[in-house]
């Protein structure tokens, strides 16, 4: 049996580099002859060596406390033990198969290898024991998950915050590597009720925990973060893998599709869930991702549901299934409602400043970039810049080649299939990258001058011959060192949103003089209005002042158009319910007496009355108004016409208003006499005219 020593840290104190190797070269020995073994001698093995389980078992705990001490050849070699477990066959329990070994290897091994931990687990689950095994550490895990917002008191300290992300990170690892694990999936239906309900009962005191301390916040971040993965995995398992397709493991944002057959069947309870978690979600105002979103808008933001339910409708179902197709809709809505004003994540994206070296060589390369881009651009102008840049990626920046590619339709496999009018990815900060490169070539410029001014210095420089009006202005790059980065801008200058246009106040502050003079003019007492419409001859001042049995109604009223779905929502959801049939596309239905009479009694076409029973087929509030107009049986008898043309008439009368008074009459005169104090000269005016003749023109 082979003799494990146990493993140690090589930044351990007391340990010289001579020693560590030694004991490093003594574990690699073992674990290549237990590699090498038969299978009966390997599954002896591991069955009963205590000193392996112990070596691994450190060995693992330390990869996941601080990557950067373990040997990746240890790490390699325990992950191969794994995948040979997988394959053999167990007769007895193993120690390295135990729950806290396995939660290790799924958190260890998850992220960077997830389809192959996937394989392990699904392998490995096979054995009777070892699923027992997941399934209690799985449920002992959800049980913590629970109780969790109970045991985190605002403001909770960083190390709770620690604790409670280990906790949500290894549950998120170890239901993801079980993925295909079909009794760990059925047996946790209700996971997504529970993270839901954490998730949302954590947010007031991670809220309060930021703001009493901010150091406090990537720390929040992180347990969100693995309660949305783990929320995204269970999505997997119950929603997409059933539709053939599960997140990516490379890029969690995409699909991957999957050779398992499509049950669409399984639409239905999509469509349901993911409605519920909507309206549950109470996104009445708009939140912030990762701050104080519910989870299904953080669920949204990080893994662009919207996006993977639109690939899956096109290409499963040609983009004809109603239901992804209002999903898709309605996780829009979701998308819309961030704010987007930062989250507690962005303090851990955090990037080391490059030399002036590599910042040069950065900067020279998106120019050249730039400029093939642009090269194949003006041959092609109808395919993006980001699907451009996508051929030169996979032809090594070779415009020849992709320009003969794009001609000849022979474009690799790996640029083919993407969207050719995909857009470019913008550079992180285009002014700063203009700023920088004016500078490099400033500086190479300078050092030009000098070199020319030490080999010829009795020739005039040529910038003091130049004659040009931007000579010595504020960009003059030959006479600064520096430019002013904040006024160059590249492409057409930011000018804000809409919302800060309409905020600008400063020309009503220029212009505040001149505005109230026009406000005091327009209600000026003293103008007198008798003579302005001297070229209107014949025009009755009744007419003007719009009294008297005279006056005539100038301003037409806006025609108000109702829906007639909406006026005969009564009839129409009666008629729907007793015959759906009725509201077929097709001719028989068109040609029936009863679609005759609906037509008649609604006013509303052949197409109106389809369209309207597809809508209302895909309303998510179908029952609620069913519910409504159900109360009524429909076989009430219609009011004739006459009693209701009599019930009209008797309404007009009541809401008619009473005469005022001869007080309130005197008011309202004496208020409005510049309207009526005139009227007799105007009048005795009309008629001259009239008798007169319209002015020769």
């Amino acid at each position: 049996m082979l003799e494990f020593i146990p493993y140690i840290a090589s930044t351990t104190e007391g340990i010289d580099d001579s020693t560590w190797k030694i004991a490093l070269n003594a574990w690699i020995f073992n674990l290549t002859e237990l590699l090498n073994m038969q299978e009966a001698d390997f599954v002896q093995e591991t069955t009963s060596n205590e000193s392996l389980s112990l070596f691994v078992e450190q060995v693992l705990n330390e990869q996941m406390d601080n990557t950067a001490t373990v040997n990746p050849k240890l790490i390699r070699y325990v992950f191969l033990i794994y995948c040979r477990l997988a394959t053999v066959n167990i007769a007895h329990a193993s120690p390295l198969l135990n729950g806290e070994k396995l939660c290790s290897l799924a958190v260890v091994y998850g992220e960077s290898n997830a389809v192959e931990v996937r394989r392990i687990m699904t392998q490995l689950a096979q054995e009777e024991s070892i699923e027992k095994e997941l399934l209690s550490v799985i449920g002992m895990l959800v049980d913590a998950v629970q109780s969790m917002p109970n045991l985190l008191a605002a403001p909770a300290s960083i190390e709770m915050l620690d604790r409670a992300y280990v906790l949500v990170r290894v549950l998120d690892a170890v239901f993801s590597a079980t993925l295909f694990v079909d009794v760990v999936q059925s047996s946790f239906d209700t996971l997504d009720s529970v993270l839901i309900e954490c998730y949302k009962d954590i947010i007031p005191t991670l809220k309060k925990t930021v703001g009493s301390d901010p150091n406090a916040a990537p720390y929040a971040f992180l347990v969100k973060k693995s309660l949305v993965s783990t929320f995204n995995s269970y999505a997997d398992g119950h929603f997409f893998r059933s539709l053939g397709y599960v997140s990516s493991a490379k890029d969690h944002q995409s699909l991957d599709k999957l050779s398992e057959p499509i049950d669409t069947s399984v639409i239905d309870l999509i469509n349901n869930k993911i409605l519920e978690y909507i309206e549950n979600s109470g996104l009445d105002s708009s939140k912030n991702a990762f701050v104080d979103g519910p989870l299904i808008l953080d669920w949204e933001v990080e893994y662009h549901i919207t996006e993977k339910l639109d690939k899956i409708n096109k290409d499963a179902f040609g983009g004809d299934d109603e239901r992804l197709e209002f999903l898709k809709l309605s996780m829009e809505q979701v998308r819309d409602s961030n704010m987007g004003t930062g989250s507690w994540g962005d303090s851990l994206q955090t990037q080391q400043k490059p030399t002036d070296a590599q910042e040069k060589q950065v900067i020279y390369q998106n120019v050249e970039r730039t400029s093939k881009i642009s090269q194949i651009h003006d041959l092609f102008p109808g395919f993006g810049d980001g699907f451009i840049e996508a051929c030169l990626d996979a032809n090594n920046d070779d415009v020849e080649i992709v320009i003969m590619q794009l001609l000849e339709d022979s474009l690799p496999a790996s640029v083919s299939g993407l969207d050719r009018k995909m857009e470019r990815k913008p550079l992180p900060d285009a002014a700063t990258t203009v700023s920088q490169l004016t500078h490099l070539e400033s500086e190479a410029e300078a050092v030009y001058l000098e070199a020319e001014a030490r080999e010829n210095p009795k020739e005039e420089s040529v910038l003091k011959s130049r004659r040009n009006i931007y000579d010595n202005d504020e960009f003059d790059i030959f006479n600064r060192r520096t430019v002013d980065a904040s006024k160059v801008y590249a492409g057409k200058k930011d000018k804000g949103d809409a919302d800060i246009l309409l905020g600008d106040k400063s020309f009503i502050q220029s212009e505040k003089k001149n505005v109230l003079q026009r406000v005091v003019d327009m209600y000026d007492d003293d103008y007198d209005d008798t003579y302005d419409d001297i070229n209107d001859a014949g025009v009755p001042s009744a007419m003007e002042n719009g009294d008297g049995d005279a006056a005539v109604d100038v301003v037409r009223k806006k025609q108000e158009v109702v829906d007639p779905g909406i006026e005969n929502e009564s009839l129409l959801v009666h008629s729907f319910v007793d015959n759906a049939e009725l509201f077929a596309r097709n001719s028989t239905a068109r040609k029936s007496t009863k679609r005759a009479e609906l037509r008649k009694r609604t006013g509303m076409t052949d197409e109106q009355l389809e369209g309207w029973a597809i809508m209302f087929k895909r309303n998510p509030r179908k029952d609620r108004i069913l519910d409504r107009y159900m109360l009524f049986d429909g076989n009430q008898a219609q009011v004739s016409e006459d009693v209701s043309q009599a019930q009209k008439q008797a309404l007009k009368k009541e809401n008619k208003r009473p005469p005022r008074s001869e007080s309130k009459e005197r008011a309202y005169k004496d208020k409005n006499k510049a309207r009526f104090g005139n009227h007799n000269r105007k009048a005795q005016r009309d008629k001259k005219v009239a008798k007169t003749g319209p002015p020769q023109s």
